[in-house]
């Protein structure tokens, strides 16, 4: 097994790091530090004065070796924290768009490991999660969502289920990945009706247990919004990691990215495993 981990100068990724090498450690796994200069963004053409002209040349050069240097520095730090930690690592810079230089890594892991906070336009842009959404979107393979700062990581799982066929496939990926393994794990609905959202709940165990896997069905009827309720039950029962892969309501939710996954992704203060 192989977990990608995306490499900038953020403290989630800091803490994403920290995970990926513990998950390597349990699993076993080997790890890839992926580190993105995005020379498309640093280069990109923009009017200028004829005398401007050398002035944006000696800018950009100026900007792409400072990335450069950058991106040698993360790497450099991620294989030596993963070899002190006696786990398999190398080392990948590319330069180029971080969205597709990701998009092609991602199919070539079992895993990927990003940070929340991840800022791959350092330096031209303050914040940038815009492209950590298109990523997170567009990967169609598992990713482990890392907060900073994380919690525990460990000890209990809440699988948000809403029986449709994206909470399936995280389902099917989480336990794929082996990351359900001697984890205590909680299937959660949420639901107007009670009996509903218990009957959604069970189904979802029963289709752990198929897969070798014990989970304990959870219903919750609350007042608050959906992703509110999973986040509250998160806390209730200590999970140490949430799993969600479904709870996208309408077409157009679809487009603008689904509400409860991103509101979770955005607030939850553990790791979260997301696969479309």
């Amino acid at each position: 097994m192989e977990i990608l981990v995306c490499l900038e100068g953020s403290g989630s990724t800091q803490r994403a790091i920290d995970v990926a090498i513990d998950l390597a450690r349990t699993l076993p796994a080997g790890l890839v530090g992926l580190a993105i200069v995005d020379r498309p963004d640093i280069v990109a053409g923009a009017a200028t004065s004829i005398g401007g002209a050398s002035f944006r040349r000696d800018r950009d050069a100026a900007l792409l070796a400072d990335a450069h240097e950058h991106a040698r520095t993360w790497l450099t730090d991620f294989v030596g924290r993963a070899r002190r930690a006696r786990v398999a690592a190398r080392a990948l810079e590319i330069a180029g768009s971080p969205v597709e230089m990701i998009l092609a890594e991602v199919p070539r892991h079992d895993l990927t490991v990003i940070g929340r906070d991840v800022n791959f336009r350092f330096e031209t842009q303050d914040h940038d999660r815009f492209t950590r959404d298109r990523i997170l979107r567009r990967a169609g393979k598992p990713i482990l969502v890392v907060p900073d700062p994380p919690g525990p990581g460990k000890g209990a799982v809440l699988v948000a289920y809403d029986g449709s066929p994206a909470a399936a496939r995280a389902l099917h990926s989480f336990v794929d990945c082996g990351l359900a393994r001697d984890r205590e794990i909680h299937v959660t609905t949420v639901n107007d009706d009670g009996a509903r959202a218990f009957e959604i709940a069970t189904r979802g165990c029963a289709l752990l247990s198929r897969l070798g896997i014990r989970a304990i069905a959870d219903n919750v009827v609350s007042t608050e919004t959906t992703a509110a309720a999973l986040l509250s039950r998160r806390t209730k029962i200590g999970a140490g990691m949430m799993v969600i892969g479904g709870y996208i309501p309408s077409p157009l939710a679809r487009l603008v990215w689904g509400s409860v996954t991103h509101e979770v992704i955005e607030h939850a203060a553990v790791p979260v495993f997301l696969h479309y």
